[in-house]
């Protein structure tokens, strides 16, 4: 405390936390991508987007480059920065490569007790059910559509941060964004929802167990679902 504070008997300022604009703008634009504000296709100018959001371009292109990095952005030398267009060949990759990874952590997931965690995401999903089957109105589907959203990318994330491996976490949030553009909520619950609430009680039903062999063909069979649901209604 300085001698001027002291005399004046003052209590004395905390430094104000410098935040990270980069991240902040990247949360705004992942979410302006995921929602389709920004369209497939459309140029990304950092300048006009440092406009529009009141910062300078420097955390305006942080944050592009790591959407680029997530798979949601195009970076074309010469040209700038592109929302990405995605074909249904794209998908089939993303659930490969969500089949490769996700197997690998339910294989090692038998080598500690996750019991507490696995309760707890019982009894979201548990919860999250009760939402969707009481979505009686739009505002009603939309809450449920997004907390099981939440939840099911919190699982999967979860079980994927089991394996301590960074860069495969990095890889598989990359991927996890991807596909929240075509796991959108409008006026009606995706059929799907249902399908996966059913496919992942029986899925932590193993992992409770500890059974991992019937857990790995129970989430080989659920991401064959998910891709196959997807697919039926991709439109691009």
């Amino acid at each position: 405390m300085s001698s001027e504070t002291k005399r004046a008997g003052l209590t004395p300022l905390q430094p104000i936390e410098r935040r990270n604009l980069g991240s902040d703008v990247y949360r705004v634009l992942r979410d302006r991508i995921l929602s389709q504000e920004l369209k497939a296709g459309e140029k990304l100018s950092d300048l006009r987007l440092s406009s529009e959001l009141g910062v300078s371009r420097t955390p305006i292109r942080e944050a592009l480059h790591q959407l680029a990095q997530d798979g949601v952005v195009i970076a074309e030398p010469n040209r700038g920065f592109f929302v990405a267009t995605f074909t249904r060949r794209d998908l089939e990759e993303i659930f490969e490569l969500r089949r490769v990874l996700e197997l690998y952590a339910i294989r090692q997931l038998g080598e500690e007790d996750h019991t507490e965690e696995l309760k707890r995401a019982m009894f979201e999903l548990e919860h999250v059910e009760r939402l969707i089957r009481n979505a009686t109105t739009p505002d009603l589907r939309l809450e449920a559509g997004e907390a099981f959203l939440k939840t099911d990318r919190g699982f999967h994330s979860w079980l994927v941060s089991t394996v301590g491996n960074r860069r495969m976490s990095t890889i598989v949030g990359g991927l996890w964004t991807q596909i929240a553009i075509f796991q959108q909520v409008e006026d009606e619950l995706p059929e799907w929802m249902l399908v996966a609430v059913e496919q992942h009680r029986a899925l932590l039903g193993r992992l409770l167990e500890n059974d991992i062999e019937g857990a790995t063909k129970l989430m080989t069979g659920h991401l064959a679902d998910m891709r196959t649901l997807v697919l039926r209604d991709f439109t691009g």
